[in-house]
This record gives structure tokens, sequence and C-alpha cells, in this order.
């Protein structure tokens, strides 16, 4: 049985010079693909995009595949990085850089792009108006009982539900 915990929402950032401050998901995309090339492209500085992405058995990649690239793959010549951390490290230390982390690593170090005029966060999340979003899931072989339905009842209870929102996620409410 599958039960949601929280959500996470998949943000496209930039380097904090970076003039741009919307994309649309075409746009995106196209980036990702390796079809738009040059930041000049879309109204940026004419220099070349590089594209940071995660690596291909993060599920933050698979909902980006799905949600943005829907199911084709990333061009070759992403740079694949492990974590959302190294994502934002390599986004902040290169101008011409773009990448995408769930909005709990989000710092001042990178900026957020807003998508199709969206800003993600967490009310564009929980009213399903931002487009790169996820439901976080636990599961259970069969209808939990004991340790395992007291487990889950923690993870929905408000106290639960303060500790997803203080590790980066999105309570459900």
């Amino acid at each position: 049985m599958e039960f949601i915990v929280a959500f996470d929402c998949i943000v496209p950032v930039v380097h904090t010079s970076n003039p741009l401050k919307n994309i649309t998901l075409d746009q995106l995309k196209a980036m990702y693909q390796g079809e738009i090339r040059n930041w000049k492209e879309i109204g940026g500085a004419d220099k070349p995009i590089v594209v940071i992405s995660r690596d291909t058995s993060s599920g933050t990649y698979e909902v980006w595949e799905e949600k943005v690239m829907k199911k084709e793959r990333v061009f070759p010549r992403a740079l694949l990085q492990a974590s959302n951390g190294a994502i934002v490290q390599a986004v902040s230390k290169n101008p011409n850089a773009v990448g995408y982390i769930g909005l709990g690593y989000m710092d001042n170090s990178v900026k957020m792009l807003s998508v199709n005029g969206i800003t993600g966060s967490k009310e564009t999340t929980l009213n399903k108006s931002f487009p790169v979003s996820r439901p976080l899931y636990m599961y259970t072989p069969d209808q939990p009982a004991g340790d395992v339905k007291k487990f889950l009842d923690y993870m929905i209870s408000k106290r639960g539900q303060k500790l997803v929102e203080e590790e980066g996620f999105i309570p459900l409410n």
C-alpha cells in the first residue's frame, strides 16, 4: 500500500548573476535535449549553456524526465551530479549553468527560475499550479499495523509534518 507523507517541488536554478527570471517548460526541455545551447536564445547573455542534471538513478531525475522531458532522455553532454547539494554547488560556481533541485535545497547561492510564470513554493505545490512537483510516499506490503501504523500515523501527525518541513519537504497541508 502507498501513503503520501509529503510533497516535493523540483525547481530550475541558475547562477545568481543570470538575468533570467522565468522559463517555460518547452525551453527547459529544449535546453536539456541540447536544442537550446546558448543563453541568448532565451533572452540571456551570449554564453553557452552548461546543463547540469541529477544522475539517472535519482528520483528527482525521474520526476524531471517525466514532467519536463516528457519521457525523453537528457542529452549526453549534461553534467550529472549525485545530489541536490552537488547541483547547488556546481551552479553557484558557474555563471552559465542551469540545474534543478528540490525546493528544500534552495539557498541564496543560486537563483530559482519560475516556470511558465509560476514560482515553485509550498503554496503552488499544494494547489498543483507548479508544473514540476511530486508526492513523496511510504510503502507497506499490506495494511499497516503495530509499529508500522504508529510510524505512519506519526508521519502524518502535526509533529511528523513539522519534521517533514524541517527537512526541506512540503507538508501535506
